[in-house]
């Protein structure tokens, strides 16, 4: 019987980065590492991000979507992480983007 791998809490402040999204967001879902929790976290766009966010989320179960006033990248990560639920938590920009597949490995 094969072992369930640890939760990766990845947690992303998003902040107006419409236009890079996607490519963040694939770069997650790329991952090879499958036991992942996807906490996005929208600190008051004014642009089409949290739209993003939306579309992404209905169509992944585990993409968490939060939504706050504009606190800055800090307090969107804390939020995240008062809701993380992985052993494990890694953080990544909205304008990054893993470029290794097995960065989560």
């Amino acid at each position: 019987m094969k072992a369930e791998k640890d939760l990766i809490s990845v947690i992303v402040p998003v902040y107006n980065v419409a236009s890079y999204l996607p490519k963040c967001i694939k770069s997650i879902m790329n991952q090879t590492y499958s036991n992942l929790e996807i906490i996005l976290i929208d600190d008051g766009s004014t642009d089409k991000s949290l739209q993003i966010l939306e579309g992404y989320s209905k169509e992944e179960p585990n993409f968490i979507v939060l939504r706050q006033e504009n606190k800055g990248p800090g307090e969107a990560r804390n939020a995240g992480l008062k809701i993380a639920t992985g052993k494990y938590v890694s953080f990544l920009d909205a304008d990054d983007f893993y470029i290794d597949p097995k960065a989560l490995e």
